[in-house]
């Protein structure tokens, strides 16, 4: 005879809560995307999402880490001289950003991130704390200004190519971002800012 009701926590268990999570959390945004609602996605009792992760909030910001340590993807241009450290990270960034894995969690973070307020507060967190201290480790001086304003440009990158999808964006080959996007981030670390 086959067990009835949801099924019991397996080493699974955790991954497919935070797939559930992700897709429902873009599809229908934070608010309405109930524990309830993403335990029976997932397949398993809704107390398996605050054993694992605490609570919804714990499960919003688990979804909205970054697949990648920024660290990790930014060692060669940290190690780079300074005036070629703006095309570098452009290359590296998109490099990053191109593998389908990559683009689905990316896409997932900001489908979250844009759905509701407490959802944007936690991406912004998770950016904050992940990404600006090695973006401002990187410049040559004022590196809270500094970051700040690659940041803006790489997200506007992310958004417009990735998530808005506009064509002239997503027609570009990823040389051609790299040439195009290289020389703003470039001032931006190490150009005046007047």
């Amino acid at each position: 005879m086959t067990p009835r009701g949801r099924r019991p926590g397996d080493v699974d268990t955790r991954e497919r809560i935070l797939a559930s999570a992700r897709r429902l959390f873009s599809e229908k945004g934070y608010e309405r995307a109930s524990m309830r609602v993403i335990g029976r996605d997932a397949q398993v009792d809704p107390s398996l999402i605050v054993h694992y992760f605490g609570s919804k909030e714990g499960l919003l910001a688990e979804c909205l880490q970054l697949p990648l340590d920024p660290r990790v993807v930014l060692a060669e241009v940290s190690q780079a001289p300074p005036e070629q450290r703006g095309r570098l990270m452009v290359a590296a960034l998109v490099a990053a950003w191109e593998r389908p894995e990559l683009q689905q969690h990316l896409m997932g973070m900001l489908r979250t991130g844009t759905s509701h307020d407490t959802a944007r507060e936690a991406l912004q967190r998770s950016l904050h704390d992940a990404v600006q201290p090695v973006v401002a480790g990187l410049a040559i001086d004022d590196p809270d200004r500094r970051s700040a304003l690659v940041m803006s440009q790489i997200a506007g990158l992310a958004i417009t190519r990735y998530f808005l999808r506009i064509p002239e964006v997503v027609a570009l080959t990823p040389d051609e971002i790299i040439a195009a996007v290289g020389p703003t981030v470039q001032r931006y670390l190490t150009g005046p800012l007047d």
